[in-house]
């Protein structure tokens, strides 16, 4: 019995489950199914998109080092042994300031020595003139002889050309003495020093080295293939220890002649810089910007797209609510942009993102890539 009614139980629930089943059927009709994806794909897809930029020159970077427009040795007239120096390196200096003495123990005499010569010639050329006189007046009286006269003219005129050369040893003599005194001839910095006292040197070796309160300029080698870039570009520089200051730079010298080991030109730059600012052998950034016209525009690397070989990128059009596709020429490559030339303008909308997932088929909205605003084109305004 107990079977049998387990079976009945069954056969009761079998319509129940009958209607159920035909309820969930309905509820999943074709008709239904075609309604839901239709909606689906005629939602517009948010692209982001970005102006074409006009396409910049592009900018080479050059390391350099500040320098002093004139940097000078500065070195004694005299040989001598240095008695004192008066600078180190970083020391300012002012035009006629002494930076350096040597020992004047024998300039000094040499300098008494000469001077007495001045004086004996001085009264040897005295005594002459007056025996000059006295032999005139005796040979007007009739006297003496005409070769008389003639040898005391003589000896006067060499007396007084002794007296003469006396004088300038004299003249020398004090000079040297008063080369025995380094002084510098510019307001600067000393730069390095190259003697220290108690060191005998020789004339014209250098002592100290002076950079001259002048122009900054920033020190660069320039390779090969940007020489001629030199002449057409505009300058700027930054200092490494202040790179948000741009300051305007000229060329000032190119070498002529490459370096032998680099290959490199070297070349200087003016800036205008005050010296506290762009203090002596600061590291500094020379950039160059090629004022020649630039093919092209510049877009987002990622809107590149390739179909085979053919570069493209998708233009959105304020008239119409699809991208077209744009075949472009690359001309070059950065980090983030590409500078691509073709059917673009300046000022183009190009999708940014996503390139390769659209087609021309396919319904957009466009979004302008870092702005507030969205922007839908076509037909979805």
């Amino acid at each position: 019995m107990r079977p049998f009614l387990a079976f009945a139980g069954h056969g009761r629930l079998a319509p129940l489950a009958g209607l159920v089943a035909t309820l969930l059927v309905a509820g999943c009709q074709p008709e239904a199914a075609e309604e839901v994806s239709g909606k689906d794909e005629a939602a517009p897809r948010a692209v982001w998109v970005v102006p074409a930029a006009p396409a910049a020159p592009p900018a080479y970077a050059l390391s350099g080092t500040v320098r002093a427009r004139v940097e000078v040795p500065l070195a004694f007239r005299v040989g001598g042994k240095i008695a004192e120096r008066l600078v180190d390196a970083g020391t300012r200096v002012e035009r006629g300031e002494a930076i350096a003495r040597l020992d004047m123990t024998d300039l000094s005499a040499s300098l008494r020595a000469e001077e007495a010569r001045e004086k004996a010639a001085q009264a040897q050329a005295r005594q002459l003139d007056d025996d000059l006189e006295r032999i005139v007046a005796l040979r007007d009286k009739g006297h003496v002889s005409q070769s008389a006269l003639d040898a005391a003219q003589a000896a006067a005129d060499a007396a007084r050309e002794t007296l003469k050369a006396a004088r300038e040893s004299s003249a020398l003599a004090r000079n040297r003495l008063d080369y025995a005194v380094l002084t510098a001839d510019a307001d600067g910095v000393v730069t390095s020093v190259s003697a220290e006292p108690g060191e005998v040197v020789t004339a014209g070796q250098p002592v100290v080295h002076v950079a001259r309160d002048a122009a900054r300029e920033v020190e660069v080698a320039v390779p090969e293939a940007r020489v001629g870039l030199l002449s057409r570009a505009s300058a700027s520089v930054t200092l490494w220890a202040d790179p948000d200051r741009v300051y305007p730079a000229r060329l000032r010298e190119l070498s002529p002649q490459a370096d032998s080991a680099a290959r490199s030109f070297a070349a200087r730059f003016t800036i205008d810089a005050p010296a506290d600012t762009a203090r002596l052998g600061m590291s500094a950034t020379v950039r160059l910007a090629d004022d020649a016209p630039v093919p092209g525009v510049s877009v987002p690397l990622s809107a590149v797209w390739y179909d085979g070989s053919q570069a493209n990128v998708w233009r959105a059009g304020a008239a119409s609510d699809h991208v077209s596709a744009v075949p472009v020429k690359v001309l070059r490559l950065t980090a983030e942009t590409a500078l691509v030339e073709g059917g673009l303008d300046a000022g183009d909308l190009v999708v940014s993102m996503g390139a390769h997932r659209l087609d021309a088929e396919t319904p957009v909205r466009v979004v302008l890539h870092g702005g507030a605003a969205t922007v839908t084109v076509g037909a979805l305004k």
